[in-house]
C-alpha cells in the first residue's frame, strides 16, 4: 500500500502569503490537468521547485509519490560552458534531481513553471533528454513561457492555492530580456514533446502543457 503522498526531500514548506509577497492568476491548463488525474491510478510528480504546501495540499488526494528536490537554483547554475559534454550535463543533472541508479522514476507529470526561460538552449535540451529517461509513456510536461520583453530576472516561486488559482511570488525589480520564444521555436527544445494544449493569460505568460509525440 503506498502512502497518500510522499516527497523526497522536503527541502522548504511555505504556508503564508500576502498581497506584499505576490499576486493570484488563473492557470485554466494546470487545473484541468489535476482534474484529469485519476484518483484511482497511481502517478509519480516531479516538481523543480522548492516544497511548498500548495502543492503538497494539491496532490494528498492522489494515490501518488512526489519528488521535490528543490533544485531550481542548480539548474538555473548550469551553462553550456561549464558542463561542456552529454557526461557533465547527466552527472549535474543527476545531483540536482536525485534520480540515482537506484531511484530512478516513471514521472507522469512534471512541472517546471517558468525554468525554461532561464536556462540556456543546449541545458534545457539536455534536461529534457535526462527526463526522458525517468518518464512513463503518458507523461504530461507543464510550464510557462513569459511573452512581454521583459521579465524578472531570475525565476519566480509558485504555488497551488485551494480556490482554482495559482500564487506567483514577486521578484525584485531587477529585470532581463524575454527570450520570446514562440512554439516553434520552443519545441526543438522539447523534442520529442508535442503541444497538448497552450494558452496566453492575462498576466503575460503563457501556458503550455506537452504530451509525447
Amino acid at each position: 500500500m503506498y502512502a497518500p503522498y510522499s516527497y523526497i526531500p522536503l527541502t522548504k514548506v511555505d504556508q503564508q502569503v500576502s498581497q506584499e509577497t505576490g499576486f493570484a492568476i488563473s492557470s485554466p491548463i494546470l487545473f484541468d490537468l489535476l482534474n484529469s488525474l485519476s484518483k484511482q491510478d497511481y502517478h509519480e510528480i516531479l516538481d523543480i521547485l522548492p516544497a511548498n504546501q500548495g502543492v503538497i495540499d494539491s496532490f494528498s488526494r492522489f494515490h501518488c509519490k512526489l519528488y521535490l528536490p528543490g533544485c531550481l537554483k542548480e539548474l538555473c547554475a548550469m551553462t553550456s560552458d561549464r558542463h561542456d559534454t552529454p557526461h557533465k550535463l547527466h552527472r549535474a543533472f543527476t545531483r540536482a534531481l536525485g534520480f540515482y541508479k537506484k531511484q530512478s522514476a516513471s514521472l507522469n507529470v512534471i512541472f517546471l513553471w517558468d525554468l525554461p526561460n532561464y536556462l540556456n538552449k543546449p541545458v534545457m535540451r539536455g534536461l529534457i533528454e535526462y527526463l526522458s529517461h525517468h518518464m512513463h509513456e503518458n507523461v504530461k510536461l507543464h510550464f510557462y513561457i513569459h511573452t512581454k520583453q521583459q521579465m524578472p530576472a531570475s525565476p519566480r516561486g509558485y504555488s497551488i492555492l485551494p480556490e482554482g488559482k495559482v500564487w506567483l511570488e514577486n521578484s525584485d525589480n531587477a529585470t532581463i530580456k524575454s527570450p520570446l520564444y514562440y512554439q516553434e521555436a520552443m519545441l526543438t527544445l522539447f523534442h520529442p514533446f508535442k503541444v497538448k494544449r497552450s494558452m496566453l493569460l492575462s498576466s503575460g505568460l503563457q501556458e503550455y502543457i506537452l504530451a509525447l509525440k
